[in-house]
């Protein structure tokens, strides 16, 4: 095996995807330009084969994808500094892993050699909780599901009572915004600020949502609640009665998500409840 014949393979990719092994991150990025793909085929440059095999399973998995979207081959980036393929002789050092770091934090992964603690979504999701909710950063941010009913979930409502429901919407909102965000994995903290607003009727969230003090933040997070998410118990009639102009707002603040098909159809502007 040679130093190059990674690098041959790669010529032929025409998108990659690329998914952190020990965190959420994940992103899938387009290399039909003949530009962007070198500019991965450089960073991931091999300098040697000094023989030894990591025993960890690595922080960041590539699966390079041809035109057809048949996978070519898989990459596992090893510390920072190699990286693990076919190689018989083990792993592979790069020529400048740091390149590959700006690469990939370029595209969305900017922490994969952190700690979770030190995770620049997790800390941004804290930074984000409404100020009533603060002193349970504690409780509230773990690594395994919450249920709808925990205690820590019955008093976060609590707590955000006291806060006026425009208010205490658009906290939760923004709260909701922030972090890795719901895409095929995240981090199960992140389903609190839904499991919070689980009971809030939708039209104390239109009524946030059409207050002047609304941005994208808050459309992000909807569209995570009422769209991505699994929280509300009457989630198709909540979309079904939200106005014309939220749907449309909604629909934009989910771009480059799936959706379900009931959603696609009931975000049409037109559309009314019950049609």
């Amino acid at each position: 095996m040679t130093l190059t014949a990674l690098d041959d393979v790669l010529r032929a990719a025409a998108s990659v995807r690329v998914a952190e092994i020990e965190w959420y991150g994940e992103a899938l990025v387009d290399l039909s330009r003949e530009e962007d793909r070198d500019r991965l085929r450089a960073a991931m440059k091999v300098e040697s084969l000094p023989g030894y095999v990591c025993a960890c399973r690595g922080q960041v998995r590539f699966e390079f994808l041809d035109a057809q979207g048949e996978l070519l081959t898989v990459v596992v980036l090893h510390h920072g500094v190699s990286i693990a393929w076919q190689w018989q002789s083990g792993n592979a050092e790069l020529a400048d892993g740091l390149v590959l770091l700006r690469w990939l934090k370029e595209h969305g992964l900017p922490g994969v050699l952190l700690s979770n603690s030190e995770r620049p979504e997790r800390l941004a999701w804290i930074a984000a909780m409404p100020p009533a909710l603060e002193e349970m950063a504690g409780d509230l941010v773990g690594h395994f599901e919450t249920p709808a009913d925990s205690s820590r979930v019955v008093r976060a409502r609590e707590r955000m009572q006291v806060v006026d429901p425009v208010t205490r919407v658009l906290q939760l909102l923004a709260w909701n915004s922030a972090g890795v965000g719901r895409g095929s994995k995240h981090p199960p903290y992140e389903d609190v600020p839904g499991l919070v607003l689980r009971e809030t009727p939708i039209a104390e969230i239109i009524a946030a949502l059409q207050d002047p003090q609304a941005d994208q933040r808050h459309d992000k997070g909807a569209a995570r609640l009422l769209l991505l998410g699994n929280s509300r118990i009457r989630q198709r009639l909540d979309v079904a009665r939200l106005p014309g102009p939220l749907r449309v707002r909604l629909r934009e603040a989910a771009r480059g998500h799936e959706l379900p098909r009931w959603a696609e159809r009931l975000l049409d502007p037109y559309q009314e409840v019950g049609t």
